[in-house]
């Protein structure tokens, strides 16, 4: 069972609940405008391209754009309601996300706006699990899955250890670090999709943040265009319920009209047996009667 200690650090300050827990915000706001940052060109780091995932929670398709170093948005392709995708970024890559809502109000919204880059760590007043070691060696690699990259950048004002948290234990990642990541210094980490970090002082081992890696979420915008939609479907109901109420009416209408019928069919089926009992008669006779009777129900049974 893992239990929070209680050590409060005097300089922690109040960070984003996801800044603790790691995990994806439940609501976020749709930016009101582009900002003016811009994807820098390519470093030569000789690092590779890694994957950024998306995953859209809207309820209309949405389209993934890099902003290129000169301003402009480059396609990079759409993403239906309940996708999630990947596209190929480096470090510093800015990357927009827009509405895809043609003849509608909101078409073209943007959505979100992303920059690829190093995960700052400040020092958050967390809840504080307990640590617990993995007593493992370290792992020196080589890796053989996919790495999806991530950078640490202390900006928490103390030296830190890097931890990979596997759900029961911590393994110290940041090993060759004697002493820690120092203040304003990064740590590039070879890494994969889901896997949790905690960053913790290297002095007194007190959890500064933890952070996952996970998608970038796609959620719809709040616009006066759903409004408007919400009126329109009311109208929609309300019009089907009308016409459902009308189908009723017409079909007990119908109903009770064919029932008059087979009660005239039936009666008029009486009087030919009888018919038949009586003398004899022309055929030509008979059939003109019994065809002009049918034609008086009918015209009866319609006409009521």
């Amino acid at each position: 069972m893992m239990l929070l200690a209680l050590s409060i650090s005097p300089w922690a300050s109040l960070c984003p609940e996801d800044a603790c827990l790691g995990v994806v915000p439940t609501w976020s706001e749709c930016p009101s405008a582009p900002s003016a940052a811009r994807s820098l060109a390519p470093p030569d780091d000789g690092k590779p391209p890694h994957r950024l995932f998306w995953r859209n929670e809207a309820t209309h398709p949405a389209e993934v754009l890099k902003v290129s170093p000169g301003g402009f948005e480059e396609t990079h392709g759409f993403i239906g309601p309940g996708v999630r995708r990947s596209v190929q970024t480096l470090q510093n890559d800015v990357w927009r996300v827009r509405a895809v809502r043609p003849g509608q109000p909101g078409d073209r919204r943007l959505m979100v706006e992303h920059t690829v880059g190093a995960v700052p760590v400040r020092n958050c007043d967390c809840p504080q699990p307990a640590f617990v070691d993995c007593n493992k060696p370290p792992f020196k690699g080589p890796r053989w899955t996919i790495n999806d990259p991530v950078i640490f950048d202390n900006q928490g004002g103390e030296p830190l250890d890097v931890f990979y948290w596997n759900g029961t234990c911590e393994e110290l990642i940041s090993w060759r670090e004697i002493g820690g990541v120092q203040p304003m210094a990064a740590k590039y980490i070879q890494s994969t999709m889901g896997h949790t970090f905690r960053l913790r002082s290297a002095s007194t081992q007190r959890m500064l943040m933890q952070h996952t890696l996970k998608d970038v979420v796609v959620r719809g915008c709040d616009e006066p265009a759903e409004e408007g939609n919400a009126e329109s479907l009311d109208a929609l109901r309300a019009a089907t319920a009308a016409l459902s109420a009308e189908h009723d009416a017409l079909r007990e209408q119908l109903a009770g009209r064919l029932s008059l019928i087979a009660a005239a069919l039936s009666r008029a089926i009486g009087n030919t047996t009888a018919a038949t009992m009586a003398p004899p008669a022309s055929a030509g006779g008979l059939a003109t009667a019994t065809a002009s009777a049918h034609g008086r129900l009918l015209h009866g049974v319609f006409s009521a």
